[in-house]
C-alpha cells in the first residue's frame, strides 16, 4: 500500500501533499475554526496509461444539443442515440461511434458504469441514455455480464427502474449492500483503500472506495447528470466518481461549511479512480440550476436538451459550472461561489427559492483537481465545441 497525506488551508485555499513542506505553511483560521484539514489516502500505486486522467482528449469537450430530446415531456431515446453516437465522433475524430467507442474499451474489460440516481425521478441518469450507452459497449464486444452499473445507494437504483428497465444480464448494483459474484459473497467496500480525514470531530474518519472500483472493474464510464449543488456547487464528473464511489461522505459538510473542496478532488486523485474512469457522458436532457442534488421542485429544473461528452472531468466539469451560472444569472439567482451571509437559509428553503442556500458552496473543487492534475479549468485551454444534431 502508497500512503499519501494532503494538507488543506482553509483560509488560503490552498492543497498540498507533507512530502513537497506544506506542513510549513501559514497558520490561519478557517470558517469551522481548524487551520487545515489533512487527508491521509491509503491506496496501492496502479500504473497510469493514456487513458487515465485526463485521458486521450485532455480539454476537448462537445456539448451536443438535440431539440427533439423530450418529446411530450418524456425523453426520446432515439435522439438520445443520435446525440451519443454524433457526440462520441466529434469527440475522437472517427467516422463511426462503434470504432469511437473501441478507443475506450475492449471485448475483456468489466466496465462499471457510473450512474447519478440521487435526485426526483426527472433529474437522475436517464434510463434512455443508459440504455444507449449499454448498447454501445455492446457494439464495441463488451457482453452484459461484463457491465456493472452501480452507486452507493441501491434504494435509489431500485425506486427509480434501473433494475427493471436495463438490458438483461447487466449487473446493476448498490454498494450498501452484499452481493455474491462467481461463488463468492462480496461487501461494497473495500477495507484496505481508504482516506482518512478528520473534518468535525465525527467518530468514524475513513471513507472507503467501493470493491466494485478497487478490484473488479477495468475501466469506468462515467455518467453524472448537469445539476446543482448545495454544496458543491455543481455535482458533476469529479463528485459523482468521488462521493459515488467512496463512502461516508455526508461528514464533509457541518453548518454552513463543507470541505468538498478539497475532499471531492483528492477521492478522484486516488489510482483505482484516476486510472479507469476513462470517459465522461453528462446527462443534460434536463439539468437543475438550484436544489440540488434532489430537486424536489420542478420550478429549478429546465430541459437543457444536452449532453456533455468528455475525457477530461475537470474540463467537462468546468463547462457544466458555466451552464448553470448563465442559467442562474438569467432567472437572478446568485452565483455558487458567493460568501454573502444573507443567502444563507435552511435546508427547507432551497426547495422554495434560488435566493437561499444551507451551506457556502464550494465550486472551486473543480479547480484543486485540476491543480492535482487531473484536467484542464482554464476557460483559454478547453476545446469547447458545440453541435447541434437535431
Amino acid at each position: 500500500m502508497n500512503r499519501r497525506t494532503f494538507v488543506y488551508n482553509a483560509a488560503l485555499g490552498t492543497l498540498g501533499t507533507l512530502q513537497a513542506g506544506l506542513a510549513g505553511l501559514p497558520q490561519a483560521t478557517g470558517p469551522d475554526g481548524r487551520n487545515t484539514l489533512q487527508i491521509d489516502v491509503n491506496a496501492p500505486d496502479l500504473p497510469s496509461s493514456p487513458l487515465s486522467m485526463p485521458g486521450l482528449f485532455p480539454g476537448r469537450v462537445i456539448e451536443v444539443f438535440h431539440d427533439g430530446s423530450i418529446v411530450n415531456r418524456r425523453i426520446h431515446q432515439p435522439a438520445v442515440q443520435t446525440m451519443v453516437d454524433e457526440g462520441m465522433k466529434a469527440l475522437t475524430g472517427d467516422a463511426d461511434a462503434a470504432s469511437a467507442w473501441k478507443k475506450f474499451v475492449s471485448p475483456t474489460d468489466v466496465v462499471a458504469v457510473k450512474v447519478n440516481p440521487s435526485s426526483a425521478p426527472l433529474t437522475i441518469t436517464s434510463i434512455p441514455l443508459l440504455r444507449v450507452v449499454i448498447r454501445a459497449l455492446n457494439a464495441a464486444g463488451v457482453p452484459n455480464r461484463n457491465i456493472i452499473v452501480y452507486d452507493r445507494n441501491s434504494n435509489q437504483l431500485e425506486v427509480n427502474g434501473y433494475h427493471a428497465l436495463l438490458q438483461a444480464g447487466v449487473r446493476v448494483v448498490g454498494l450498501d449492500q452484499r452481493w455474491t459474484d462467481k461463488g463468492q459473497t462480496r461487501g461494497g467496500y473495500d477495507q484496505s483503500i481508504y482516506c482518512e480525514m478528520d473534518c468535525f470531530g465525527e467518530r468514524e474518519t475513513r471513507s472507503y472506495l467501493a470493491s466494485i472500483v478497487a478490484t473488479e472493474a477495468d475501466k469506468i464510464i462515467n455518467l453524472p447528470v448537469l445539476k446543482e449543488h448545495n454544496a458543491s456547487g455543481v455535482t458533476g464528473c469529479l463528485k459523482n466518481l468521488a462521493y459515488g464511489s467512496f463512502n461516508n461522505v455526508a461528514r464533509t459538510h457541518e453548518g454552513t461549511k463543507t470541505y468538498t473542496d478539497p475532499v471531492i478532488a483528492v477521492m478522484c486523485n486516488v489510482p483505482q479512480i484516476r486510472t479507469k474512469a476513462v470517459l465522461n457522458i453528462m446527462d443534460g436532457v434536463r439539468a437543475v440550476y438550484h436544489g440540488g442534488p434532489f430537486a424536489w421542485n420542478p420550478e429549478f429544473v429546465w430541459e437543457a436538451k444536452t449532453l456533455l461528452v468528455g475525457t477530461d472531468p475537470v474540463a467537462v466539469d468546468r463547462i457544466e459550472l458555466e451552464t448553470v451560472e448563465a442559467k442562474r444569472r438569467e432567472v437572478g439567482a446568485p452565483p455558487l461561489g458567493d460568501r454573502d451571509p444573507k443567502y444563507l437559509g435552511r435546508g427547507a428553503d432551497i426547495e422554495k427559492t434560488a435566493q437561499k442556500n444551507p451551506f457556502f458552496r464550494e465550486p472551486l473543487h473543480i479547480q484543486t483537481a485540476s491543480d492535482l492534475g487531473l484536467g484542464r479549468w482554464q476557460l483559454g485551454q478547453i476545446d469547447h465545441r458545440k453541435l447541434r444534431v437535431g
